[in-house]
């Protein structure tokens, strides 16, 4: 069974790295990130994302496919909290995320 990510479309792997790169840039901003409105937050994401990538997609677009992004970044996180939790003597973080 693919992952919503995996049918992506026409977007590109490209679009999918400015796209969480502008999220992370717009939403970790300390002056701002924590007290934008939804609308203005896509605003600024969605500027970043055209510096970035050059694509002419529309914030909706942004916010819609951001939707899917998160829920699998979600299970990559999950992931590695577990593999951090269960590090066995002499190994590191890459040989725990192979039994996931």
């Amino acid at each position: 069974m693919a992952s919503s990510v995996e049918i992506r479309g026409s977007w590109s792997t490209q679009e999918d790295i400015a796209l969480c790169e502008s999220w992370v840039s717009v939403s970790h901003d300390p002056i701002t990130g924590n007290e934008m409105k939804f609308h203005h937050m896509w605003s600024k994401i969605h500027g970043e994302f055209c510096q970035r990538s050059g694509s002419i997609r529309t914030e909706m677009a942004l916010s819609s496919r951001w939707k899917l992004l998160n829920k699998e970044l979600g299970k990559w996180r999950n992931v590695l909290t577990k593999a951090r939790e269960n590090i066995r003597s002499g190994q590191n973080i890459s040989d725990e995320v192979k039994y996931f």
